[in-house]
């Protein structure tokens, strides 16, 4: 291969850009997206990177994101759904782009970590001068660092923190220091933080990601009992320390999931999905699924298309910008045929992890924790039974594509 050193600089300078631009906007983070996009184009076009496009993954996901583009173009709110499905191809560049870096770049993987391990220092020391008083907090119940107003630092730190921990297992070999003392105080500072963002899904799925972690990495029983023992005691500090965070995660949780009160104001017990909100959300996505089963409404249409006359019987929060819930929003803005291309996907992951599952209990391998921490996002990223963001969120498909480009290249590596 022909040495392109600058340009291969350059363009691991922009994927490393993505970790810190992803807090500080979305206009910085897809800048940095059109950039490297526009120099792999540009590598490809002097015939390198040119082979991602022939593998089966690439060429289901561009067929997806042409299908989206379709179902867009035969939706009623055309011009509204362009706007996501247009230019959506480009995750997949970046995922072709981290794979090309991890092959060909070898300062990729200690850059990235370092991209990412400053951006974690950034919120966790910005977010500690908040609480100290330092700065205001809008929210008591929902303490939102650097990302301000939007209530998403729990997310992000759900997300980021296993991504880190996969470029931290990249790169430790080689560091002289006593790392895993500070590796443990750090993440006990994002599993604090977490409690604190009041983002109930995300704490939820952080006992999930913290649980799959603990089984896909096979750990002895004596470490299991201990880190279940310390995080008891860290969860029952947070919560004691800091009221409002019992306030929101225990007491507002239970009133919000087990009781609702009526048009006529009597307060009467009864059972929501997460909150009288979330379900009325969920049941306008079946209704539209149910009217546009094949294609569905079109990307980005349920916040117009839930304002119909229809979906008024549902309840008071019959619409919203979308259903808070992947499966529910694939179904109702790409219909079955969208939500197909996905389960493909899925029904891969779900195989592979059989047989990393298969290896590790029942043939006694080794784990390779890497794959191991891929496998746990993806199945956090994707976990049907909680509220979740938009799947096509800018913000948030960097966040999840991320992961994909890891998993393929960890799978990668142990076929080759």
């Amino acid at each position: 291969m022909p040495n392109y050193h600058k340009i291969n600089y350059l363009l691991c300078i922009f994927i490393c850009a993505l970790p810190p631009s992803l807090v500080l906007g979305a206009a910085v983070m897809e800048s940095f997206i059109f950039l490297s996009c526009m120099l792999f184009f540009f590598l490809n076009f002097k015939n390198v990177g040119t082979k991602y496009y022939s593998d089966k993954f690439f060429i289901i996901f561009f067929l997806f994101c042409a299908y989206l583009i379709l179902s867009s173009l035969l939706s009623e709110n055309v011009f509204n759904s362009l706007r996501n499905t247009a230019f959506y191809f480009r995750f997949g560049i970046i995922i072709m782009i981290i794979l090309y870096l991890l092959e060909y770049y070898k300062k990729f993987k200690y850059l990235f970590f370092i991209s990412v391990a400053i951006t974690l220092f950034a919120i966790i020391f910005y977010t500690f001068l908040q609480l100290f008083g330092i700065d205001n907090i809008s929210d008591i119940y929902r303490i939102s660092g650097l990302f301000g107003e939007e209530s998403v630092q729990g997310s992000f730190l759900l997300r980021i923190t296993p991504i880190f921990l996969i470029f931290y297992l990249y790169n430790y070999k080689s560091w002289r220091f006593n790392h895993k003392f500070i590796l443990i105080i750090f993440l006990t500072l994002i599993f604090i933080l977490i409690l604190l963002s009041g983002e109930r899904s995300s704490i939820f799925l952080m006992f999930i990601e913290i649980f799959l972690v603990f089984f896909l990495l096979k750990i002895s029983i004596k470490k299991l009992f201990l880190s279940i023992i310390y995080l008891i005691v860290v969860f029952s500090l947070t919560i004691t320390f800091y009221p409002p965070a019992k306030e929101r995660i225990i007491n507002r949780t239970y009133d919000q999931v087990f009781f609702y009160i009526d048009t006529k104001g009597e307060k009467r017990k009864t059972f929501n999905i997460f909150s009288r909100g979330h379900q009325d959300h969920l049941e306008s996505a079946y209704i539209m699924f149910k009217q546009n089963y094949l294609t569905g409404v079109g990307v980005r249409n349920y916040r117009i298309e839930c304002k119909k006359e229809i979906y008024k019987k549902v309840g008071k929060y019959h619409c919203s910008t979308h259903p808070h819930n992947t499966y529910l929003q694939l179904l109702s803005e790409t219909g079955i045929i969208g939500l197909l291309f996905f389960l493909i996907f899925l029904f891969f992951i779900i195989f592979k992890l059989y047989l990393f599952l298969n290896n590790i209990y029942f043939k006694n391998q080794g784990v390779n924790k890497c794959l191991a921490l891929c496998f746990v996002l993806i199945a956090v990223n994707f976990f049907p039974l909680v509220p979740t963001g938009s799947f096509f969120n800018n913000w948030l498909s960097t966040l999840y594509f991320i992961p994909v480009a890891l998993v393929l290249n960890e799978l990668n590596q142990k076929s080759s």
